[in-house]
């Protein structure tokens, strides 16, 4: 009797031990399931997220593709093709739009042209660059002097400008038969002529103080010389060993024949660059007056 007590108790136990575990899996399954079911809630937000970020960061440089083509188009990639002289410019944004510009315009023997380089980079610049571009193309209509589109630019552009924006400016205007140039140069780096920095008045940058007049200066006889204009990603444009390219190696350059203007603004692009992505906007453009 005792014996089959004893089994019973025995069984009991088991039956409550397998009970307790049965309970305790059930317990813990529940519990990891879920868990489960909050981790695959949280996988599955954080997916959702990640797609709505990925498309609006595909729509974000769809629009700016959009916005460097309308950018490239404003700059002239024709020029003209004359005996008297030979132009060529080109701009190579160093993101998806730049602040750099470059314009021209022939009318009748007059060559207006400039080369400018807005502050900061990325959107904002390029939307003050297209307002420039607009404005010097408009000031140039009025057959007005270099030294005055500065003074207007700077005017124009320095009321309201509360995010201190300005861009530095080479503007100039060659009469093609005489020869004679007059130009004002508005913060930039000299250009240089006949492969030797041209010394002349330090203007400010246009856009920073809306009472300045703007200086003017003239070169007499531009036959026979080349004239190259740049922005500074050119001159402080860093190799691999995070050394500028500098001003000396640019003038060096300038010092050869290089043949037309367009080969001389290629040679000096691929000297710059040699491969590698530039970090700033690079510009530049070359006059050849025969």
């Amino acid at each position: 009797m005792a014996k089959e007590q004893t089994m019973l108790w025995g069984g009991g136990l088991i039956a409550l031990l397998i009970i307790a575990f049965l309970a305790l899996y059930g317990y813990r399954s529940n519990k990891h399931t879920k868990h489960m079911k909050s981790v695959n809630a949280k996988l599955q937000q954080a997916y959702n997220q990640l797609e709505e970020t990925t498309k609006a960061k595909e729509r974000i440089e769809s629009e700016l593709r959009i916005a460097r083509e309308i950018q490239r188009r404003m700059l002239p990639h024709v020029f003209p093709r004359r005996r008297d002289v030979d132009i060529y410019a080109m701009m190579t944004p160093a993101k998806e739009v730049g602040g750099d510009l470059y314009a021209y315009a022939l009318i009748d023997d007059m060559l207006y042209f400039c080369v400018g380089d807005v502050s900061g980079k990325g959107v904002p610049a390029a939307l003050f660059m297209a307002e420039v571009t607009r404005m010097f193309r408009t000031l140039v209509d009025g057959h007005l002097t270099p030294d005055v589109i500065a003074s207007r630019l700077n005017h124009a552009l320095a009321e309201d400008n509360e995010q201190g924006m300005f861009v530095t400016m080479f503007i100039g205007l060659i009469n093609l038969k005489s020869g004679h140039m007059a130009f004002c140069n508005a913060g930039h780096n000299p250009p240089l002529l006949d492969g030797e920095y041209m010394k002349m008045e330090s203007n400010a940058p246009i856009g920073l103080w809306p009472e300045l007049d703007y200086e003017g200066e003239e070169v007499p006889d531009m036959h026979g010389k080349t004239l190259f204009v740049y922005t500074d990603g050119i001159n402080e444009a860093e190799n691999a060993h995070k050394e500028q390219f500098g001003e000396e190696r640019l003038k060096a350059l300038l010092q050869k024949d290089h043949g037309t203007a367009r080969a001389t603004s290629e040679a000096i692009h691929q000297a710059v660059v040699g491969g590698a992505e530039p970090s700033d906007d690079l510009t530049k453009m070359c006059i050849i007056m025969n």
